[in-house]
């Protein structure tokens, strides 16, 4: 089931050609838009919505297009712009005619003391398991929309850990993660984007146009398992805001945990590189 957290929305008026024209100022009533179908991870053209808050109840839509990190839809001829960005009454937009994703890399298993459990499913309270074997609630489940449009290909696609890739049954199923987002080896963060090799860890470019990350938050700075990987946690080194649900998180700051990091591939240690290399060969002779 496709599901989209806005924040704000504005009506719009249509210019022709596609376009269309802020009517008034974005309204900051946060909406939570659903299409209600389990079989799918998009809102498709003319598909139906349901779109809701805690003020005015629900609202019937029909998803029209996409723009930036926002969607347009229709109600009784009158059009409506909810968005995660920042924008002013007159501010015009063109937006693409088509699916726009709203839940991609969902599906990654993380660790609980029940089992493990899809990302998209956990919000606040409920538990994971960190490395150390410990039961921590969730602070905050973080959102983040981005487009391979608007956006550097190469920071925003996610880097496909294949399964096996890092050591035996690491991970047990092929991970998806963000380029910046650490794995931990041998006590040192490593950024999955430094990890790519072109075989086993590479960048997915078999992505839709639209999709989303999920980051977990702990108290502090930790490391939880995903697809049976040491991962890290959010730590807030930047801004909260670049998230669609920015407005749910804690303020509290949180301190990175004592441990190096490595961003690139120039700082990665030659014995882990040499044993990655290993692992590469090992899976292809397998394929082979």
């Amino acid at each position: 089931m496709a599901t989209f957290v806005s924040v704000g929305v504005a009506p719009l008026t249509p210019l022709g050609g596609g376009s269309y024209a802020l009517a008034g100022p974005l309204s900051p009533l946060q909406y939570s838009t659903t299409d209600g179908n389990a079989a799918d991870d998009a809102f498709t053209v003319n598909e139906p919505l349901v779109a809701s808050n805690s003020v005015n109840g629900d609202f019937g839509f029909t998803y029209l297009s996409f723009y930036k990190n926002g969607w347009i839809g229709e109600i009784d001829g009158s059009y409506f712009f909810f968005t995660n960005d920042s924008y002013v009454s007159g501010d015009t937009i063109t937006p693409t005619a088509a699916s726009f994703v709203v839940c991609f890399l969902a599906g990654t298993m993380i660790a609980t003391p029940s089992g493990e459990v899809a990302i998209e499913a956990l919000k606040s309270g409920d538990l994971v398991l960190t490395t150390s074997g410990e039961a921590r609630p969730v602070r905050w489940l973080a959102r983040q929309t981005v487009s391979t449009v608007f956006f550097n290909r190469l920071t925003v696609l996610p880097i496909r850990v294949c399964a096996g890739a890092l050591a035996e049954n690491q991970p047990v199923r092929d991970l998806f993660v963000s380029a910046d987002h650490a794995l931990e080896l041998d006590g040192i963060l490593i950024q999955a984007g430094a990890l790519v090799n072109g075989t086993t860890i590479l960048r997915h470019t078999d992505v839709p146009q639209t999709f989303v990350y999920y980051h977990i938050e702990l108290e502090d700075h930790s490391l939880i398992l995903a697809e049976g990987v040491p991962a890290e946690t959010f730590v807030d080194n930047v801004t909260r805001r670049r998230f669609d649900n920015w407005h749910e998180a804690p303020q509290a700051p949180i301190a990175e945990m004592d441990r190096p990091r490595i961003k690139s591939a120039r700082q990665m240690p030659a014995a882990i590189r040499a044993r990655l290399d290993v692992h590469a060969e090992e899976l292809s002779s397998v394929a082979a």
